[in-house]
């Protein structure tokens, strides 16, 4: 059952009381007693009940909010916000029945739960929860925003942007305390489903917004190493790779590597950015080749990198290529318009074009 309470004011205007619930106790199918009325007042168990009073005083509200041990309590109590302040419980803690040291447990305030403060002591305040329960809580249990209430954390964040701060308290408007850099370290100590995590940076204990960090650290890549430029024709002959293929890779296996040098189609150029080559459509890609070059080595394919006079990555004697795996696998020989070049890489292309054959340049 739920009861509403409500009473009118010198205007006869109805009003509702703000910040009480309620109790009744059942004494059978249609009847409850309302110790504020002092009477009997009909109601349906399955329905609400609004009853109406008249110059109900703040001692009669306390009253009726905490007369009757918990277990008498309704199935369901309304609890309005206004004239009782709410909380917060900070941490799990017992809800005694009175406020004195030596009281015993009707139960548990559990974390972050709201309650309405009845009536504050030095040490003990009576709350009611919001299912109608009410008890005593020491008074350092309570807190008044759930920014404050922490769940213990321990672990490393980096900070994710520059212009970031470190406050003294978990709001907006708090002191600045510190100004971390892009990328340093932060240790959280800690978390909450608010704006503003604990933070240690240093031998500072602050809040930072956690929507400011990042998992990992940002690590710049390396450099592309810097190749030895060598003047070779485009289509002179290319030797066997320096090292023989895995033989799960047969094709890499010292082919006879010769571009031919009767091809006289087109050639890829970065202004023809596209050509149809002797073994099909010819493109070309200008990225870093670190990731490329570990592996072809892993595979078993060891050579040098170096870049040839006409921007072409070479990989040993051979051009390198991004290939269809599925058609050309890593280390397979095929014939360019810019030479005899070795499958190092793959790309998206082959998804549409297996045979598309993608050239490695420093275009």
């Amino acid at each position: 059952m739920t009861l509403t309470l409500g009473y009118k004011n010198n205007t006869e205007k109805k009003k509702r009381l703000r910040g009480v619930a309620v109790p009744v106790i059942a004494m059978g199918s249609v009847l409850a007693y309302s110790s504020i009325l002092g009477n009997l007042v009909n109601y349906s168990a399955n329905q609400d009940l609004t009853v109406h009073a008249y110059e109900l005083s703040r001692a009669d509200a306390q009253e009726a909010a905490y007369a009757l041990p918990a277990e008498q309590k309704t199935d369901a109590v309304t609890i309005l916000d206004g004239r009782f302040p709410s909380a917060y419980i900070n941490a799990d803690t017992d809800l005694l029945a009175s406020g004195k040291i030596l009281s015993a447990s009707i139960g548990t305030a559990a974390k972050r739960s709201r309650v309405y403060m009845m009536e504050t002591g030095t040490e003990y305040t009576l709350v009611l929860e919001e299912d109608g329960t009410t008890g005593f809580v020491r008074n350092n249990a309570l807190s008044n925003d759930l920014a404050v209430i922490f769940d213990d954390a321990d672990m490393t964040k980096w900070v994710a942007e520059d212009g970031c701060v470190i406050l003294d308290a978990p709001a907006d408007s708090a002191a600045v305390v510190a100004q971390p850099l892009y990328n340093e370290e932060i240790h959280i100590t800690g978390t909450n489903d608010q704006t503003y995590w604990r933070v240690s940076y240093g031998d500072i204990t602050g809040y930072m917004d956690h929507s400011k960090f990042m998992d990992e650290m940002y690590v710049e890549p390396e450099p592309e190493p810097v190749p030895e430029v060598v003047d070779v024709p485009a289509y002179e002959a290319a030797a066997a790779v320096s090292a023989a293929a895995p033989e799960a890779q047969p094709a890499a296996e010292a082919p006879a590597a010769a571009a031919d040098p009767a091809w006289d189609g087109s050639v890829l150029t970065a202004w023809a950015g596209v050509v149809n080559g002797p073994s099909g459509k010819e493109t070309y890609y200008n990225l870093n080749m670190n990731g490329v070059i570990a592996l072809m080595q892993a595979a078993g394919y060891y050579a040098e990198y170096w870049v040839r006079s006409d921007g072409v990555k070479m990989y040993g004697d051979y051009v390198m290529a991004a290939c269809g795996f599925d058609v050309r696998p890593r280390g397979t020989i095929v014939e360019t318009s810019l030479g005899t070049a070795i499958c190092a890489d793959t790309g998206t292309f082959s998804y549409t074009d297996p045979y598309q054959i993608d050239i490695a340049v420093d275009w």
